[in-house]
């Protein structure tokens, strides 16, 4: 029954993404604001979000029916049952009565919000010109700082398992002037700017842009100093129950780009796959030899 309410207070969010493409620019600045601030929308008015947002409150109105509501007082109830529910939600935790279960399933329709707000405000076109320049780039280089760099990690190596040229490169100046004082054309830099100190990465990726080389930021907010500097951009919201914010829109998203790729080459992707299994193999064998070398060379020994 929890995920039955759940499911159905979330559903505001589906019929803005849905109807998102559609919708005029004065009322994209609604179901924006809807999407990233709804505790603060949930009990407003009309005129109220109107003024807030400055649009016409007919704007709102016409909004609300869009995504199909007879009116925004029918769009707002919904909005405030979801924020009753996480209301409610963090008392029960802060007073330790909830149970692990349900705090498992409300941490996973979070999760789920998160990814579905990068689904609304992700152009496609923008997913898909990243997916080419990093495809046709001679090298990659992804950079990130703190917890972010591990996440970093792990993209390279589901890049460079698809015969991608791909380095990882943390925030010191140093490591970062001595990897990218070569950069071309040809390159593209990755900065992910997981939260609002991402400084570093972001004058990583303004000196990329200044030698000519692409750039893309993977961000979980537009206030990331990331996002004001690269070429392309895409949003991965990373908003949680606690002071630890999500990596998990962040991860769907590199997977995403990484399918996509695999997808629009895959006798490369099967070709790469087949000589890493090979590699494999053959390596495992050498070892295995070499231990067996080394066995009979201490048992002659003893």
């Amino acid at each position: 029954m929890i995920i039955q309410k759940e499911r159905v207070s979330h559903m505001f969010r589906e019929r803005i993404r849905q109807a998102y493409s559609r919708l005029s620019p004065n009322k994209k600045k609604v179901a924006d604001f809807l999407m990233e601030f709804h505790h603060d929308a949930a009990f407003m008015t009309a005129s109220q979000l109107a003024r807030h947002l400055n649009v016409d409150v007919a704007t709102v109105v016409r909004f609300a029916q869009d995504i199909g509501y007879a009116g925004y007082p029918a769009l707002a109830r919904e909005v405030q049952s979801l924020v009753k529910g996480e209301l409610k939600a963090a008392h029960e935790f802060a007073a330790g009565k909830a149970k692990a279960e349900s705090l498992f399933v409300k941490i996973m329709l979070e999760e789920r919000e998160n990814i579905e707000q990068s689904l609304m405000n992700i152009p496609a076109d923008t997913v898909q010109q990243v997916v080419a320049i990093l495809k046709a780039a001679k090298n990659i280089y992804i950079i990130a700082q703190g917890e972010a760099l591990d996440l970093a990690r792990f993209f390279a190596t589901r890049l460079r398992l698809q015969g991608l040229q791909v380095e990882t490169l943390s925030g010191d100046s140093v490591v970062l002037a001595l990897a990218l004082s070569g950069l071309t054309a040809d390159d593209v830099v990755v900065g992910l700017g997981h939260s609002k100190f991402a400084v570093e990465t972001a004058g990583a990726i303004r000196f990329a842009r200044e030698r000519g080389a692409k750039t893309v930021g993977l961000v979980s907010t537009h206030a990331s100093p990331v996002a004001h500097v690269a070429e392309s951009v895409i949003l991965c919201p990373s908003k949680s129950m606690t002071p630890v914010l999500s990596f998990g829109s962040m991860a769907s998203v590199m997977d995403a780009i990484l399918q996509m790729i695999v997808l629009e080459q895959p006798d490369k992707a099967a070709e790469q796959q087949a000589n890493f299994e090979q590699a494999y193999i053959e390596l495992v064998k050498e070892q295995r030899e070499n231990f067996v070398a080394l066995e009979k060379d201490i048992a002659r020994a003893g």
